[in-house]
């Protein structure tokens, strides 16, 4: 016959295991799970990227390692295509530029607009409001 402790502490592991039961509302989560973030507005997202960039506190540079871009972009310069595909780009994106310029950053950011556009314009007209918001935001401050 059990002692009196022994009962004791298995009603209190029986009352426990029936609280954890009763006490889940979600299937699968348990109660200190932290509440979904709200979305990020992109056009604001953009517009703290650029002030992180101005501050300092991001880079205003990308880099990518890609060995088969590299190449490409190796040959486009060594059979004097590059400037065809800048100026191609130029005008996808009803842009202007110097030929002086034409370098593979130049060929590369204006890929990228192009790359967007065509993807998801809504993503370049975020960019472009975002950017509004910080200029605006700086106009602001005296």
């Amino acid at each position: 016959m059990p002692s009196e402790n022994q009962q004791s502490a298995e009603d209190l592991l029986q009352e426990a295991k029936q609280n954890r039961r009763h006490t889940t509302d979600v299937p699968g989560q348990s109660q200190d799970a932290e509440p979904e973030p709200e979305p990020v507005d992109l056009s604001a997202a953009i517009a703290d990227g650029y002030a992180a960039i101005d501050a300092g506190e991001k880079p205003s540079n990308l880099t990518l390692r890609d060995g088969d871009l590299a190449a490409l972009f190796a040959g486009l310069e060594e059979s004097d295509e590059l400037d065809q595909i800048i100026s191609a780009a130029h005008d996808t994106l009803d842009r202007s530029g110097e030929p002086d310029s034409y370098t593979r950053a130049t060929a590369l950011r204006l890929l990228v607009r192009v790359a967007l556009t065509e993807i998801d314009p809504d993503v370049i007209e975020a960019a472009i409001d975002g950017k509004k918001q910080f200029m605006a935001s700086q106009a602001a401050e005296f």
